[in-house]
């Protein structure tokens, strides 16, 4: 990773030996092949239920577990990403995501209980391979961080497109074997893309990014609110830090929930099989595409007040969608919930950006690692087993409207930051915050 000072002033072509943007199709190639652990998961999880007669809670703890580990695992991956580059980093987590996926084609040979180990080992490694792709886009595309982590954000919905369809139309007479050799060529396509890609990912040499003002001159909305390149223990001291956690772990949340019980809110309003599976592709697309809108449009206001607008639409909508629920309109249901998962799907995408935006490139992928890792940890266990608990007690249109109020909560706290981004200033060998103070 490192290099020496001179290779600070060389252009991205002299540095790599290519442009730039070959690394940004190799970001969006790794990053795309994660995506079925999640965005999957709602039609992979009915065939386990089917062969191994696993439990609903046994399928949600997967799920959970997957948002949770994946989350924690964006933490380490950012650190060791920023200390020793991606290269290492990314063969390493090919490998074991990989290892991750196939466990689930041995139920018959191990415990529910040993599969659920290997897939969490499994899961916290894709943690590694979603921070780095991301944390390409911050290193080498300061001049267009929303749209180029916007894009790479939507690899992450809709590499699971490819599986779904093959998936879902495996008859309920086709042998267990059929199910199986799927897993086996996921896991091919998981370990295989992961691996190969991260053999030619690079990072900048540091202080490459105070090139960034000159590259940022023609776009006002790319010019950071001040030039310090955070640490993540000085990120961790400014109050808007902990005010982008607490909204990204309402937002999460709140989308989590769709995410996860999709097929189950359909069924529970009568609706059909097809229009839970319909639900389930349309968030999938529209996920993916409101990172790269999400993106285009913080690039016009600003990244900030995307996301206010945005979170706050998601839970518009998803009442909306209750509303056509309860009065049985499943075209209703169906576009409303895709729009409402179109206006949250930016937020992987937009927390990303504004994270670099507010905090810098250096140390961008240990900063996000941290509000990821927090942030969307705790909002998995909320889509996951919490949401599951209250549909149980208290029922799916309570479920949606906690939900709702969850995206909302998340748009509204972000308005103070609109006006008050962290600014730190030099004064007597003291670095000042807009909040908190420290010696430099």
């Amino acid at each position: 990773m490192s290099e020496t000072i001179t290779t600070q002033n060389r252009t991205d072509k002299e540095i790599l030996g290519f442009s730039r943007w070959w690394l940004f199709v190799l970001a969006f190639l790794a990053m795309s092949v994660i995506s079925p652990y999640e965005y999957a998961w709602s039609v992979i999880a009915p065939h386990f239920a089917k062969i191994y007669g696993w439990q609903p809670t046994k399928l949600s703890l997967m799920f959970t577990t997957f948002v949770i580990f994946q989350a924690f695992g964006t933490l380490p991956g950012g650190i060791l990403r920023d200390k020793f580059g991606p290269k290492i980093v990314s063969v390493v987590a090919g490998i074991v995501s990989g290892l991750g996926i196939l466990i689930c084609a041995y139920g018959q040979t191990f415990s529910y209980g040993i599969i659920l180990i290997v897939w969490c080992i499994g899961c916290f490694f894709c943690g590694f391979v979603y921070n780095a792709a991301v944390t390409t886009c911050n290193k080498w595309f300061p001049d267009h961080r929303n749209i180029t982590i916007g894009i790479i954000s939507a690899a992450f919905s809709w590499g699971a497109i490819p599986f779904i369809f093959p998936i879902q139309a495996i008859p309920d007479s086709a042998p267990d074997s059929t199910f199986f050799s799927v897993i086996y060529v996921m896991t091919a396509i998981i370990a295989g893309v992961i691996i190969i890609t991260g053999l030619f990912m690079k990072d900048p040499p540091k202080g490459w990014n105070q090139f960034a003002p000159s590259m940022t001159a023609k776009n006002k909305t790319a010019k950071r609110p001040c030039d310090k390149q955070y640490s993540m223990g000085e990120a961790m001291r400014t109050w808007q830090f902990w005010m982008l956690v607490a909204s990204f772990v309402l937002a999460s949340s709140a989308g989590l929930t769709f995410i996860s019980n999709s097929i189950k809110f359909a069924a529970a309003f009568h609706f059909s099989v097809t229009a839970g599976t319909v639900v389930t592709v349309g968030i999938a697309i529209t996920s993916g595409l409101s990172r790269v809108i999400g993106g285009w449009i913080a690039d016009k206001i600003g990244v900030d007040k995307t996301m206010t607008v945005f979170y706050i639409l998601c839970g518009l909508f998803s009442l909306v969608a209750l509303f056509f629920a309860e009065a049985g309109s499943s075209t209703g249901f169906i576009s409303s919930c895709i729009i409402s998962i179109f206006f949250w799907g930016a937020l992987y995408s937009l927390f990303a950006s504004i994270v670099g935006y507010y905090y810098g490139e250096v140390a961008s992928g240990s900063n996000y690692g941290m509000l990821y890792a927090t942030a969307k940890g705790l909002g998995g266990i909320y889509g996951g087993v919490l949401s599951a608990y209250l549909i149980t007690t208290y029922g799916h249109p309570f479920t949606i409207i906690v939900s709702s109020v969850m995206a909302l909560l998340s748009g509204f706290i972000l308005i103070p930051l609109w006006k008050h981004p962290p600014v730190w200033k030099e004064a007597d060998g003291i670095l000042i915050s807009t909040h908190f103070t420290h010696k430099a």
